[in-house]
């Protein structure tokens, strides 16, 4: 008997060792599962077990219980000795308090039985499930007079396992309590032979569950514990101010994001170590020195001699205390915490913030005093003119809504508006003003323009098309795909219906007086020649010098009467729509000989050169209206020409737009810069021709351009004052010259 004591003694104390070692390592587990599966495994290998389940009950972040213990509320966190498929359906297997288990769940007793098989109430005896339920009661009735000691565990009643469930005889279970003895879970052992579970074995297991109990606890704390830590850092490096721990060596023991960015942004800088004293080591020996300081301002100046300025706020970090200690009577200091914000960037917020307001007030004051405006005013950026900005009148004189970083084309289109000539001719995209305007770069002024709703209704306008200079108008306007700013215009639309109607009268009354004038100019003009006939004839009668005088003074007076009488029809005839163009393909060479041989006749004190590079130039032209535009633009190169001198004209084919290109150059008193814009307009003559005693009516060149555009041409000029004029008229080609034959064919007229 006494070895048989010795060993019992010598397995209690290894027991006891082991159960001692394993708490330890339980202790320093933070690994839930990992902790779980130490448990089970320690107590398969130290009571012999075959089988090991932990079964837990659910809780919440702050580890309190979310089920009662009654019910199937328990799940399986851990099992030893099974197989992956057992695992596996173990998993989804919800535990409760019946059988067996209703004393460890639902009461927090230990259960160990010797043989399993005996207590298990025989299902198949049921024949109806309340007969079942009835066992069931009669197994929890006597769950309940154990946990109360009024019977063994010999007097349980099982229910026996569920399916798939290995086979056991032995069972051994005690509960896992927390601090406040409720249930947290359960460490059930088995075992497929009967009697394997001792009284020494249910004591281990009670300690070992209460050491996993403990063990569990402190996982859980330390998850949370961990969790707030990573919460609080978190925190610590989200704070916008600079956050400096030091220690009391003045080291840096901690610091957060944007506490470590200023550090390192003033260490690259030139005053790197001064600063950091200023703003951050010398706080902190102050505050180590227990001298707090609170919202301390600081200015810097950095090497671009532009101001910093930061915030700095230090503190006294002090060692708590022991209470009841009576040998610490004054409080040590642990360091000192620095909190630092630069507030350059702040008052540099503040300071756009300001001017971002006071923007806003004057462009919502320049908004309404454009709104206030009776004429349309717009602002538009890009090649294809896109909506910056808009006054009301800019919507009721389109009629429609014009959205903001739309571009005009898409707008026209989408509203159905077109917009036309004075004389009722559609004009070209690219000849609207405001196009003109940002894709030339050039301000066009006076451009008189007629806007066709889509209801059919017409509004005539004038419209001032002024282009800015991108550089110089601070929009915040995307730059251009090149780099460079977009272009910008601001467009004035004026209405000029009721001038427009006023014009209409006058041209009515120029109509009617230049027509009623015909027909007395043609008599006059006729007596005046059969006058000069019958002179000629009649030779016996002789006029004096100053009878002959007054008679070409008559007669050149009653030609420029019919001459502007001529004209005004005409303009009446374009201001109508009533001109009609005669066109025919001729020779613009022949036709230009024709008109220099003429003013040849004429003129003496002018040289006429004409510079021909092709034999002929095939246009399609009314001969008449062609020969008029010729007339005006040679006759003014000669008028405006006082001094005499040359006048070059030069004509050629342009290859490259199948053109024929006339030039029309003299050296006269040339054409102001400021009235260069508006010279194609009625009536519109040039103040140093007016100076110089000039006559002419300003009626030449307007119907010159109306002439040449309506044969599908361009009119143009270059002039400067006092230096002289020359004129292009570009016409399209039906024919061109023959270069072989043009090869030698250069000609060089000169008539004087």
């Amino acid at each position: 008997m006494q070895p048989r004591k010795k060993r019992k003694s010598l397995l209690k104390d290894e027991r006891i060792a082991a159960l001692n070692h394993i708490g330890a390592a339980l202790l320093s587990e933070h690994n839930e599962q990992q902790l779980l599966h130490m448990i089970a495994q320690t107590a398969v290998d130290l009571i012999g077990a075959r089988f090991a389940a932990f079964s837990l009950r659910p809780i919440n972040e702050q580890g309190e219980l979310l089920v009662p213990s009654e019910g199937n509320m328990f799940h399986l966190a851990e099992v030893i000795g099974v197989t992956d498929e057992q695992r596996e359906l173990f998993s989804r297997m919800p535990l409760g308090g019946e059988g067996l288990l209703a004393p460890i769940f639902r009461y927090g007793v230990p259960v160990r039985v010797a043989d399993v098989s005996s207590l298990i109430v025989q299902r198949a005896t049921a024949e109806s499930s309340l007969e079942f339920e009835q066992l069931k009661g009669s197994a929890q009735s006597s769950a309940f007079a154990y946990a109360h000691g009024k019977i063994s565990s010999e007097d349980l009643q099982s229910l026996g396992v569920p399916p798939g469930h290995p086979g056991i005889r032995s069972f051994l279970g005690a509960p896992l309590l927390d601090h406040a003895k409720q249930v947290r879970g359960g460490l059930l052992l088995g075992h497929p032979d009967p009697n394997r579970f001792q009284a020494e074995d249910e004591a281990l297991l009670v300690g070992l569950a209460s050491h996993a109990a403990v063990a569990l606890d402190n996982v859980r704390l330390y998850q949370a514990m961990h969790a707030r830590v990573q919460e609080l850092d978190a925190i610590f490096h989200s704070i916008t101010d600079g956050v400096t721990l030091v220690d009391p060596h003045c080291r840096i023991v901690r610091e957060n994001t944007q506490a470590q960015r200023l550090r390192h942004q003033l260490e690259a800088s030139p005053q790197g170590t001064s600063s950091l004293d200023v703003l951050l080591y010398g706080p902190a020996r102050q505050a180590l020195l227990g001298q707090a300081q609170q919202d301390r301002l600081v200015s810097l100046v950095n090497e671009n001699h532009e101001p910093l300025e930061y915030r700095v706020t230090s503190s006294t970090l002090y060692q708590q205390l022991s209470p009841g200690d009576p040998t610490s009577k004054k409080q040590s200091i642990m360091g000192a915490v620095i909190i630092w914000h630069d507030e350059t960037e702040t008052r540099r917020m503040l300071r756009e913030r300001h001017v971002y307001a006071e923007t806003e007030a004057r462009r919502s004051l320049l908004q309404h005093i454009l709104d206030e405006l009776p004429t349309s005013v717009y602002l538009v950026h890009g090649y294809d003119a896109r909506l910056v900005l808009s006054n009301h009148a800019a919507k009721t004189l389109w009629g429609a809504s014009w959205s903001q970083g739309q571009s005009m084309e898409s707008f026209l289109q989408e509203n159905r508006i077109q917009i036309f000539r004075t004389d009722g001719r559609l004009l070209p995209q690219e000849q609207l003003a405001t196009l003109q305007a940002v894709r030339q770069s050039k301000s066009i002024y006076q451009h008189q323009e007629i806007i066709r709703h889509a209801d059919g209704s017409s509004l005539p306008v004038l419209v001032n098309a002024i282009a800015l200079d991108a550089r110089k108008t601070p929009l915040n306007l995307p730059a251009a795909s090149h780099g460079e700013r977009d272009p910008v215009a601001l467009v004035v639309h004026q209405d000029v219906s009721a001038l427009k109607e006023a014009e209409y009268l006058k041209d009515d009354f120029i109509g009617i007086a230049a027509h009623e004038l015909r027909t007395p100019l043609a008599a006059l003009q006729g007596f005046i020649e059969l006058f000069q006939l019958q002179l000629t004839e009649q030779q016996n009668v002789i006029l004096t010098a100053g009878q002959q005088e007054s008679l070409q003074n008559v007669d050149q007076a009653t030609r420029r009467l019919v001459d502007l009488t001529n004209d005004l029809l005409d303009v009446t005839r374009l201001q109508a729509g009533r001109l009609e163009l005669r066109q025919e393909a001729m020779d613009l060479v022949s036709l230009v000989k024709r008109v220099v041989r003429r003013y040849q006749m004429i003129e003496g004190r002018h040289e006429l050169v004409l510079l021909n590079q092709a034999p002929f130039l095939i246009v399609f032209m009314d001969v008449m209206r062609i020969e008029q535009v010729l007339t005006n633009l040679i006759s003014n190169a000669i008028k405006y020409s006082p001094d005499g001198g040359q006048i070059c004209i030069s004509l050629e084919e342009v290859s490259t737009t199948k053109q024929a290109l006339l030039s029309i150059q003299d050296q006269g008193i040339g054409i102001p810069v400021s009235q260069q814009g508006r010279i194609f307009s009625r009536f519109t003559r040039a103040d140093n021709a007016q100076a110089n005693g000039i006559y002419g009516t300003g009626l030449g060149l307007y119907l010159s351009r109306e002439f040449i555009e309506r044969h599908g041409g361009s009119i143009w000029f270059q002039s400067s004052e006092n230096k002289g004029t020359t004129f292009f008229v570009a016409l399209p080609l039906i024919a061109h010259a023959f270069d072989e034959e043009a090869d030698d064919s250069n000609e060089a007229q000169i008539i004087s």
